[in-house]
């Protein structure tokens, strides 16, 4: 897991992230998990450009890790700028799509095939548990044929199309038929009939699910396109590779403006933030509403029998106790909006940067801090990268940590100065 914050008034873009990274892999049966503090999470997008991208989840797709690509898509759009902070996504997504150097069609396969394999076995497993021997063959087809349907009905993802999903199912279905009769055969269930359209169906449903079966990695775009005045950040979902084509999901962007003066938000792990931010984490907010449903109940029946009332005559008390539980919630959020949400606002409107960058720095340690005196495992922590971007001086690091010493390594230095003259 990891932290990070993006913050953004119509001055700057502060990005910063811990560099905790978790590896984890299966001993004998056994899930070993090991943790390392070095992790790279805050990247320039552009040698010229303001605009940065963070990552969480996955650091690698398809085992490239996402430092590599980054880097060499910065070299491959070099003076290139767009008028967007999305148009700078978009245009990494069109660099991952149709590119063998990073993603060979093999590999890209085998991860495909990999999570068909664990669909069809949960789809038979799920079929014949509790069922009798004599029943299985049947119980199996039935299973096959709703869930071949659903995965066929289900919609297409807004960067893939019918075609291109055709396609791939259509070279993959040979290997999933061999997964499949080799899983009936060890199973002992014969007389199957139609497995070709069940494997059709099976891809289908990790196609169009990628992101509950192939890893997946957040993508936090920020800073100002070549029309954008102030700042912008758009967050993408990467899902993937099937068939050559980057599979991908939009799930917010902010862009500011004369009536929003800033914005604030946490990825991965946000306890700390949630907590400075409304003034309590949703966790907290959660445990409170559940407790309160859980209560109105008897403290309702405790009110009636001492007043006398039939408590029992009361038709529609589910309804009654929901709505004061509702009533409570939107007291809450209310009041945290007004004393906190607002307020913070108001002040990460006219916030320097330098300052800003202080503050995401300090609720990532804080994070980090909480991390390590209350879970056995140090999710997060490790040093903090900070990086501003301005529309005009571009991304700077206020923190930024080295794998080298920098007074040690003149050549790199000159390099870069080379490269940036």
């Amino acid at each position: 897991m990891t932290a990070e914050i993006c913050m953004m008034n119509r001055l700057a873009v502060v990005l910063a992230a811990d560099s905790a990274t978790t590896v984890s892999r299966w001993v004998d049966g056994k899930r070993e998990e090991r943790y390392f503090k070095g992790a790279n999470k805050v990247f320039q997008l552009s040698n010229m450009q303001p605009v940065g991208l963070m990552i969480y989840d996955s650091a690698d797709i398809l085992n490239v890790p996402w430092e590599l690509i980054v880097k060499s898509f910065r070299e491959h759009i070099n003076l290139k700028s767009f008028n967007s902070v999305e148009e700078y996504a978009r245009e990494m997504f069109s660099y991952l799509s149709d590119n063998p150097r990073f993603f060979p069609e093999q590999i890209q396969n085998e991860k495909l095939i990999e999570a068909t394999r664990g669909v069809v076995l949960d789809w038979i497993s799920t079929a014949i548990d509790g069922v009798e021997k004599d029943e299985q063959r049947k119980a199996v087809e039935t299973a096959l044929i709703a869930n071949r349907d659903a995965a066929l009905a289900k919609a297409v993802p807004d960067c893939l199309d019918d075609v291109h999903i055709g396609k791939v199912t259509a070279d993959l279905c040979t290997e999933v038929e061999k997964i499949l009769s080799s899983l009936l055969k060890y199973l002992d269930i014969k007389g199957v009939q139609d497995l070709p359209s069940f494997c059709i169906g099976a891809l289908h449903e990790v196609i169009k699910n990628s992101s509950h079966y192939l890893d997946t990695t957040g993508l936090v775009f920020a800073g100002f396109g070549d029309h954008e005045i102030f700042p912008a950040m758009v967050e993408f979902e990467s899902q993937g590779m099937v068939g050559g084509k980057h599979i991908y999901e939009r799930k917010r962007g902010v862009v500011l403006d004369h009536h929003q003066p800033a914005w604030l938000e946490a990825f991965a792990q946000t306890e700390m933030v949630d907590t400075f931010n409304a003034g309590f984490s949703f966790d907290a907010y959660s445990s409170i509403m559940v407790a309160v449903g859980d209560n109105l109940r008897g403290f309702a029946e405790e009110i009636a029998q001492k007043s006398g009332g039939n408590f029992a005559a009361i038709d529609d008390v589910d309804s009654l106790i929901q709505g004061a539980r509702e009533k409570i919630g939107s007291g809450m959020i209310d009041n945290a909006r007004k004393e906190h949400s607002l307020p913070l606002r108001r002040v990460l409107g006219v916030l320097p940067a330098n300052e800003m960058a202080e503050l995401a720095e300090t609720l990532i340690t804080l994070q980090s801090l909480k991390e390590k005196v209350t879970k056995p495992s140090e999710t997060v922590g490790g040093p903090v990268d900070v990086a501003i971007i301005t529309k005009h001086e571009g991304l700077v690091w206020v923190k930024r940590k080295h794998f080298f010493h920098p007074d040690l390594n003149s050549r790199f230095r000159l390099r870069q100065a080379t490269q940036h003259s």
